[in-house]
């Protein structure tokens, strides 16, 4: 969503973030990022000089991961580089650059999956596999079979 070079900002110390047992403070880079699934808050990263994320925190909005780290970078708000680019936009992203491997039934791409068996013209998942597999063990009452 967007990045900042915070270098040569002040670093003050708000809040603590620990990165296993280490605490991680001043970095040079700051990215935020929302994850592809719906089922997470946007992502202040916390990298260094070469991108690499060293640590991560989060917020229910971008404006509040943008507020997170004001507190601990004073003036990175005018920093921010926003990189215009939508949730529509990463998705088509993702599709193109992995093959748009989805699960044939309920849609779900290969990130939001826990497992997915592909065959010759269609992958499932292993939650549709599960579902399926429950709804053809039930016994359908009006059925003629005996």
């Amino acid at each position: 969503m967007a990045y900042a070079f915070v270098d040569d900002i002040q670093y003050r110390k708000w809040g603590a973030l620990y990165v296993g047992d280490a605490l991680l403070e001043h970095v040079p880079r700051l990215a935020i990022c929302i994850n592809l699934r719906e089922d997470m808050e946007p992502l202040l990263f916390h990298c260094d000089g070469e991108w690499n994320v060293l640590g991560a925190s989060g917020a229910e909005t971008v404006e509040a991961v943008k507020a997170r780290a004001e507190k601990n970078y004073p003036g990175v708000c005018s920093r921010w580089v926003d990189l215009n680019t939508s949730q529509d936009d990463a998705l088509r992203y993702y599709d193109t650059t992995y093959g748009g491997v989805k699960c044939s039934f309920c849609g779900k791409r290969a990130f939001e999956l826990e497992g997915w068996i592909e065959g010759h013209d269609a992958t499932i998942c292993t939650a549709c596999v599960t579902k399926y597999d429950k709804a053809i063990r039930v016994p359908n009452p009006t059925s003629d079979r005996g």
